[in-house]
């Protein structure tokens, strides 16, 4: 890298703590039960919907946004994130807080999720205090990864450049968008590989913290 100091902005899901293990599942449950109570639709038809916006947009709350601007977007990431549950089915990645102790730079979290949801898991899993920053989509505009106004506006927030970071992200999709704005990219999870847009693939925290950002 060209700057002194790097600049490392961490996914959070499938990164920080192991969201498929029963995470993901509750938020879409939770998610499909909003929508079906709010549109008034059957539960399948609710879920149909749920998943359809998730695979045209990127994410379920940038269909609502566009489809049912009736709906209140805090309210349905509220009810789709009932942290108590979720806390209860956190599941840390190992070594994680001896790998952001190892990676010398400033540090953020850079998520889909709202912001309560991050700062929520981040205090669960006693990580907050390795983070400079932490985004969720309502810090930045109600916007998502891979959308690249995302990872603009959390550069601006955060008075960095592009080229200063490091994209630590368990999608691909996400760290194409990441490398297209000049970022440095790591791929993050068992099955990561190198592709022309990931710089580094780790499989876990141990092969991260031997990632040298240069």
């Amino acid at each position: 890298m060209t700057h002194t100091e790097t600049v490392w902005l961490f996914d959070l899901d499938n990164t920080l703590h192991h969201a498929d293990a029963g995470i993901f599942r509750l938020i879409n449950r939770a998610m499909t039960d909003y929508l079906a109570d709010s549109l008034n639709l059957p539960h399948r038809k609710a879920s149909q919907l749920r998943e359809d916006y998730w695979h045209r947009y990127g994410a379920t709350l940038a269909g609502l946004r566009l489809h049912h601007p009736e709906i209140d977007i805090m309210a349905f990431l509220r009810a789709s994130h009932p942290m108590p549950q979720l806390l209860a089915a956190l599941q840390p990645m190992p070594d994680t807080a001896k790998t952001l102790s190892a990676l010398s730079g400033r540090k953020a979290v850079f998520s889909n999720g709202p912001s309560f949801y991050v700062d929520g898991l981040l205090r669960a899993l006693r990580l907050d205090t390795f983070f400079e920053r932490s985004f969720g989509t309502d810090t930045f505009g109600l916007l998502y990864k891979p959308n690249p106004q995302a990872y603009l506006e959390v550069c601006r927030q955060w008075s960095v450049a592009p080229q200063q970071c490091v994209m630590v992200d368990d999608s691909a999709a996400n760290l194409r968008t990441a490398k297209d704005l000049g970022m440095m990219t790591v791929w993050f999870g068992k099955g990561a590989h190198k592709l022309p847009f990931v710089d580094y693939a780790a499989a876990d925290m141990r092969e991260l913290a031997a990632f040298k950002a240069v």
